[in-house]
């Protein structure tokens, strides 16, 4: 958002400016004020426990009064994004690359997003439990039956927790505006950028994978390797050398996301493995 906006500002100053685009640089502010030991808890609501991604009001926000403020504040956001004919729900995994989730029924649409984003993995979902942000824009949507409907709502997840840095910031900016670009919100003369091969997966197909041990953990592979079945991915070592735990793959894939923390408790994830035949 930081390197978005000052671009977004000079193609309005420029008259290259088409659509109209709304901003929500903090859209949980209410998890980004708490605080347990000085670590901000972020995605539940510690008074309680829902969390902020998922589990969206069906009511709008002028009928929930005396509710939780988390769920006025969910169907708040709801309202501003039905409006709106693009929704794009910014996020970040523990370690990972820039991935997609799209409901199956929007994936040529998905497509230009992850080349503008230069993505490299598109889950898709069936949608029809719509869980989080932008499934639930999308039945809005879909109870309005407009006709010729070509609204389009997507999360992306842009890397890990720590990926914080200025190229990436540019980076990602960049495939932000390009695909504001392509989409006509902004009009304005880019240079072609490469192609990059991404993998199209059910999202039920990603599979996060627990440690039945506690313990420190010592990966035997990085985001987006390839592996097979029965491969060693993991060892959680749950005392030192006496005790550890091996976890293996259940099946051919690619490593999608890691832990970002190097220590588990017992039955935490700590690897998600995307199952898709081997290239």
């Amino acid at each position: 958002m930081d390197r978005l906006i000052p671009r977004l500002e000079e193609a309005e100053a420029g008259g290259k400016l088409v659509g109209n685009i709304t901003l929500v640089p903090h859209a949980n502010p209410i998890g980004l004020m708490q605080g347990v030991y000085g670590q901000t808890l972020g995605r539940f609501d510690a008074n309680t426990r829902t969390n902020f991604n998922r589990s969206f009001p069906a009511k709008r926000a002028d009928a929930l009064t005396g509710k939780p403020v988390s769920e006025r504040l969910k169907a708040a956001l709801l309202e501003m994004a039905e409006q709106a004919d693009v929704v794009l729900d910014l996020h970040c995994d523990d370690e990972g690359p820039v991935y997609l989730y799209v409901s199956e029924t929007q994936i040529d649409e998905g497509r230009r997003l992850a080349r503008a984003m230069q993505a490299s993995v598109i889950l898709t979902d069936a949608s029809d439990d719509p869980i989080s942000f932008d499934l639930a824009v999308g039945a809005r949507w879909a109870a309005q039956k407009r006709k010729n409907d070509m609204r389009f709502g997507a999360t992306i997840e842009l890397r890990g927790m720590l990926d914080v840095a200025p190229d990436l910031a540019e980076q990602d900016a960049n495939g932000l505006y390009r695909y504001l670009v392509e989409i006509g919100t902004i009009n304005d003369d880019l240079p072609a950028i490469s192609p990059i091969e991404f993998i199209i997966g059910d999202v039920d197909e990603a599979y996060l994978i627990t440690t039945p041990e506690p313990g420190a953990i010592l990966y035997d592979v990085e985001v987006g390797d390839w592996v097979k079945e029965g491969q060693r991915l993991v060892v959680v070592l749950s005392e030192a050398a006496v005790s550890r735990h091996e976890i293996v793959s259940p099946f051919d894939g690619q490593v999608m996301t890691r832990r970002e923390v190097r220590f588990a408790r017992r039955g935490d994830d700590v690897i998600k493995v995307l199952r898709y035949p081997l290239p």
